[in-house]
């Protein structure tokens, strides 16, 4: 046998025991990768399960949380972030076991890019929910009086239509900050009552024929959601608007609320929609008939207050003339609405839009 033949055969035995090795190598890995597949796939399940399994006990949940409300805000597409900034103040305050289903009411105007801004916030309050609920063309050609104030105002008029299956709900202007969980607020008895507010103090040249010893703020208000829809009430507050904007008299929904339904109105406790008691304040208060808060929950309102609405003007220089985020004063308030907007994420935006808020 010469060295050619036997160096052939050689490398034949090798190439075949290379092959051999190969395929049993290959074995090897096709049961590996069965086991690994298998064992993906197993992963794969319990994720699913875990997933389904964490949808089901969240349902459940939502149902045994102690306190499930409902919030509703207006929206008008350039007032989108103080509403961020308002509802920040809201999820950063509640309690834990309170579910927050929050609903928003838009025009055509609001844009998509601002309602995922605000559905972002979930990111700071795992126990809340957003609902978007379109008015329609129900305010098409309406407009009001004063500048300052939209169309959007309007909106919580037809909020009982809209929210389907809902029976109370409390309503926030985006000038407001809470302190507080607002679960208290949502579960005061609402009786025979459409809308409970804080009470209003009216100048004395104020238009007439208005109640002033029943007269509420409408920017914080507890609704009853339930009787509204039952009677139909938006049905007359468009007539009465209707009627009066004929007559070139532009009354805003404050105004209309109150007159319309003076029999079906009651009071909030003051710390749910405090403005800022100073003396003044509290002792022209104390001067209204008949009397509905005492001076210690003003005093209490005041000092511990559960929402701030930021509504008006004091000589006292704890607010001045204008919302925080268009004032120049850094004063107080300014400062902790301007730490609540930093929480929303979109402070640089923000301070790009309202320069005097930073």
């Amino acid at each position: 046998m010469n060295n050619g033949y036997i160096e052939k055969e050689f490398h034949l035995k090798e190439k075949n025991r290379l092959i051999n090795k190969n395929y049993t190598l290959i074995q090897k890995l096709n049961k590996f990768k069965i086991k690994f597949y298998k064992y993906i796939n197993i992963k794969y399940a319990i994720l699913i399960i875990g997933f389904y399994a964490l949808v089901f006990d969240r349902n459940i949940n939502i149902n045994e949380y102690s306190n499930h409300i409902h919030i509703a805000f207006s929206l008008n597409d350039n007032y989108t972030y103080p509403i961020m900034v308002s509802i920040t103040s809201i999820l950063l305050n509640s309690n834990k076991n309170t579910f927050i289903q929050f609903h928003i009411l838009i025009g055509n105007d609001v844009k998509k890019r601002n309602k995922k801004k605000i559905s972002s916030l979930k990111r700071l309050n795992k126990n809340i929910n957003f609902s978007f609920h379109h008015v329609g063309n129900n305010f098409n050609g309406w407009r009001h009086e004063k500048k300052k104030l939209t169309v959007a105002s309007f909106y919580r008029s037809i909020a009982a239509e809209l929210i389907k299956n809902v029976d109370k709900i409390i309503y926030l202007d985006g000038d407001t900050l809470t302190f507080g969980d607002l679960s208290e607020m949502f579960k005061l008895n609402m009786d025979n009552f459409y809308f409970r507010g804080i009470r209003e103090i009216l100048p004395k040249g104020y238009k007439k024929g208005i109640d002033k010893s029943r007269f509420i703020c409408a920017g914080v208000m507890l609704m009853n959601l339930k009787l509204i829809r039952k009677n139909h009430i938006f049905d007359q507050f468009k007539k009465y608007y209707l009627k009066y904007f004929k007559k070139k008299k532009y009354y805003g929904d404050q105004h209309i609320i109150n007159t319309l339904f003076r029999d079906k109105i009651s009071f909030l406790p003051p710390k749910f929609g405090t403005w800022f008691m100073t003396g003044q304040y509290i002792k022209n208060y104390e001067s209204l008939k008949p009397l509905i808060y005492t001076q210690k929950e003003l005093i209490e309102a005041n000092n511990k207050p559960i929402i701030r609405h930021l509504w008006g003007t004091t000589k006292e220089g704890i607010f001045l003339s204008n919302k925080p985020w268009l004032i120049d004063k850094n004063c107080e308030i300014k400062k902790t609405w301007q730490y609540y907007a930093k929480k929303t994420g979109h402070y640089f935006s923000i301070c790009k839009i309202y320069k005097r808020a930073c």
